[in-house]
């Protein structure tokens, strides 16, 4: 693909992105986060019921049905194991059955099969972290445990491969790990693959359109990322993007990812496109909300990505919609400061985002809200 037109002058720029104010914003109700769907003016968000609990940290993910499986997450003090999932058909929660294990950081994978692989994470708010997996079977609404990981992890990533096993890499324990684990389906098993070199603890990883897999460090301190080659099970340095620290990727339309997040001793932040082909770097937008990190990004329907929640500068805030027809972020409507939270794609193309911890206030959320385009 072509990369785009705007190309950055590296650190010449100062990545100072237009700042919005939001004059008079109201303050997030406890349990909800302002969205401001309750405004008067036109808003992309809307409510939607809330879960059964406060979650943060928790996963969600999008069965085949559809419906969306939430598991786990930190709630006050303590961390749980219920699990519950949303049915977009009907705009409601159900209960579904709890996992064996209380697990917070933790990750969670459609299988092909249509199995939800969990996997590490940490038992409770200071325990230890955790090596175990196990199984979701949402025909049976049932959990079975599967092959233990070979080091316990917490905070990692965990990535679906074309040949149907599961890449699990970094996380934390405690120190920042750089090995990475493949599981296996078929068998339940586990098996050791290569070690990064200097990428570790929790980067971004993505999925490329080659089935390797591009994991970007995210400390504020390494400019570095690196690729797993899938046929030899090693890594290798590409070209080095700027020392993120809180950042989220996604993978493009046009075979691009697009990195977004807070550039360690910048003021701001802007859109940065790796392009694969080319093992190149490339800076198109300024951002218009300062310093967000630990936010989500989710591709939609149109191409176009919502670039949502996450920590920044001041009480409140707006999301963020990239346009790869002109390569640009723009405004997306009022949003929360929260971390923690999810984001899902429904089969309707709304977005569905639930839970999270607040920046300003110590609080949690079981509030849900879905984006329109």
């Amino acid at each position: 693909m072509t990369q785009g037109s705007f190309v950055k002058k590296w650190l010449g720029l100062g990545l100072c992105g237009a700042l919005m104010t939001a004059v008079g914003a109201p303050s997030a109700l406890a349990g909800t986060p302002d969205t401001g769907a309750s405004r008067t003016t036109l808003s992309p968000w809307s409510s939607a019921p809330s879960m059964s609990r406060i979650r943060a940290h928790h996963t969600a993910t999008r069965l085949l049905s559809g419906a969306v499986l939430v598991t786990g997450g930190r709630e006050w003090s303590a961390v749980t194991a219920t699990t519950e999932t949303y049915s977009a058909a009907l705009n409601t929660w159900s209960a579904s059955a709890a996992m064996s294990q209380t697990r917070w950081r933790h990750t969670a994978t459609l299988l092909a099969n249509g199995k939800v692989l969990v996997t590490g994470g940490a038992a409770g708010m200071t325990s230890s972290t955790l090596s175990s997996a196990e199984l979701y079977d949402p025909a049976t609404n049932t959990w079975s445990a599967t092959g233990s990981l070979g080091t316990a992890r917490e905070g990692h990533q965990a990535v679906l491969l074309a040949t149907g096993k599961v890449l699990v890499f970094g996380g934390y324990s405690p120190a920042a790990l750089k090995t990475a684990e493949l599981y296996d389906p078929a068998t339940g098993v586990w098996t050791a693959t290569g070690s990064t070199s200097v990428v570790a603890g929790r980067p971004s990883a993505t999925r490329l359109p080659d089935d390797n897999v591009l994991v970007i460090s995210d400390n504020g301190v390494d400019t570095a990322a690196e690729v797993y080659e899938v046929s030899t099970g090693t890594w290798s340095r590409v070209a080095d993007p700027p020392a993120f620290y809180g950042h989220a990727a996604v993978l493009l339309d046009q075979g691009a990812v697009l990195v977004t997040g807070q550039e360690t001793g910048q003021y701001a932040s802007g859109a940065w496109l790796f392009w694969p082909e080319d093992n190149a770097w490339e800076y198109v937008s300024y951002a218009n909300e300062e310093r967000r990190r630990s936010h989500s990004m989710t591709l939609l329907p149109s191409g176009k990505v919502l670039v949502a929640r996450g920590t920044r500068n001041q009480m409140g805030g707006s999301a963020e919609i990239f346009d790869p027809a002109n390569w640009t972020l723009h405004l997306g409507g009022y949003d929360s400061p929260t971390q923690g939270h999810t984001a899902t794609l429904l089969t309707n193309g709304k977005v569905l985002i639930v839970g999270g911890s607040s920046q300003e206030e110590p609080e949690l959320y079981s509030s849900a809200e879905l984006y329109s385009e």
